[in-house]
C-alpha cells in the first residue's frame, strides 16, 4: 500500500507481474500517478494472505485459480472491507473478476483499464487515447519515457541508419524467414531499402528480398536506438490500449505508420504519420514518406504531439486524479 491523502484507490491486477506486457506498464503508471493522491492498495491473484514488496506497494494475494486467475469468490479472501468512497480499478474486466467485484464490491465505483466488452453494471472504461487537444479533459495522458541518449547512437549491430523500422505482427514464430506477408511486399516494392523487422527481441535486415543479417533486441534501450533511427516506424500491431511503441517514435522525432483500425490511429492523424487498411495503401504510405519534406513536417508534428500529450509526468498524475474521480454509471 502506498499512503497518500485520505481517499482509497484498490486495484484488482492480474497483469501486473507481466513486465513485457503494455497491460502491466499502463497498470503501473496508473497506479503510480493514483498513489500521490490516495492510498492505493494492489490485490492480485495469488496465495491468500501473501503480501509481496513490489517496488513502492505491497502486493497483497486474495487466491488465485488455475493458469493465474482470479480466484471464485468463495475461494477468495478479501484484504479487510473497502473503505467507503473508496475507488476500485481493475487492469482487465472479464468474468472472473466481476465476479470478485459483484461480492467484495458492491456499490463502489469501479473503473476498467481493458476488457470492457465485459457486461457489468456501474463500470467506467479509462481512455488513454484520444483528441490532441491540450484542454480535453476525457483521456488520461500517460506519462511514456524515452531516454533521449539513444538518438545520439545508433543500434551497435547495424551499420546505417535511415532504414524502415517493421514492428511485426507475427507470435511466436521459430523462425524468421520467411517474412510475413508484408515485409515480403514491403522488401518487393522498395528493393533498395533496408527493411529492419522486429519480431521475438531479434531485428532481421532485408534488402531487396534477400535476408542479409540478424541482430539481437536486449533491452529497452535497443528497441529505443532502432526507433530513434529509423525513417519510419510500421507497427503491424499496435498495442492495444495505448501503442506505447508508437508514441516513443514519434517522440524520437519518428514518424508511424500504422493500421487504420488500431489504438494507434489517434497518434498517426494529429500529425505523426498515416494510417493504412491493406497492402496498396501501406506500400503507398511508405512512399509519401521517402519524401524529406513530408517526413520533416511529420517529424516536427508528432513529436510535439506525444512530447505534450505523453511527456509530463505531473500531466499524468493530474488526468489520473480526474478520471478516478468521475463517478462510474450505477455506482453508489
Amino acid at each position: 500500500m502506498a499512503d497518500g491523502a485520505g481517499r482509497a484507490t484498490v486495484l484488482l491486477s492480474r497483469a501486473w507481474k507481466a513486465r513485457h506486457s503494455e497491460l502491466s506498464f499502463v497498470t503501473r503508471s496508473v497506479a503510480g500517478a493514483a498513489s500521490r493522491t490516495s492510498r492505493v492498495t494492489i490485490i492480485v491473484p495469488a496465495l491468500q494472505g501473501t503480501t509481496e514488496p513490489d517496488g513502492a506497494f505491497d502486493l497483497l494475494g486474495i487466491g488465485a485459480g488455475n493458469g493465474g486467475s482470479w480466484p471464485a469468490p468463495a475461494a477468495a479472501s478479501w484484504p479487510g472491507p473497502l473503505p467507503d468512497g473508496a475507488t476500485v480499478v481493475v487492469d482487465e474486466l472479464d468474468h472472473a473478476s466481476v465476479a470478485l467485484l459483484d461480492v467484495f464490491a458492491p456499490g463502489h465505483a469501479v473503473h476498467a483499464i481493458s476488457g470492457v466488452g465485459v457486461e457489468r453494471p456501474g463500470v467506467l472504461p479509462l481512455a488513454f487515447t484520444g483528441p490532441s487537444d491540450d484542454d480535453a479533459p476525457d483521456f488520461i495522458r500517460l506519462h511514456v519515457p524515452i531516454n533521449p541518449i539513444a538518438a545520439t547512437h545508433r543500434h551497435n549491430g547495424l551499420g546505417f541508419t535511415g532504414y524502415l523500422l517493421v514492428l511485426t505482427d507475427r507470435v511466436g514464430s521459430p523462425d524468421i524467414s520467411p517474412p510475413t506477408a508484408m515485409v515480403a511486399w514491403l522488401t518487393a516494392r522498395f528493393p533498395d531499402s533496408n527493411v529492419v523487422v522486429v519480431e521475438d527481441a531479434t531485428a532481421a535486415v532485408w534488402r531487396g528480398r534477400v535476408l542479409r543479417g540478424v541482430v539481437p533486441v536486449y533491452t529497452r534501450t535497443d528497441l529505443w536506438r532502432l526507433l530513434a533511427h529509423a525513417r519510419v516506424t510500421i507497427d503491424l500491431a499496435p498495442g492495444r490500449i495505448i501503442a506505447r511503441e508508437c508514441i516513443e517514435s514519434l517522440r524520437f522525432g519518428t514518424p508511424i505508420i500504422v493500421p487504420a483500425q488500431s489504438a494507434a490511429r489517434p497518434h498517426a492523424v494529429a500529425g505523426g504519420g498515416m494510417t493504412f487498411a491493406d497492402y496498396p495503401e501501406l506500400l503507398a504510405c511508405v512512399g509519401h514518406l521517402l519524401d524529406e519534406n513530408v517526413r520533416a513536417t511529420m517529424s516536427e508534428d508528432g513529436r510535439g504531439y506525444a512530447d505534450a500529450q505523453y511527456g509530463d509526468q505531473q500531466v499524468l498524475v493530474g488526468s489520473v486524479t480526474r478520471a478516478l474521480a468521475t463517478s462510474a454509471p450505477g455506482a453508489s
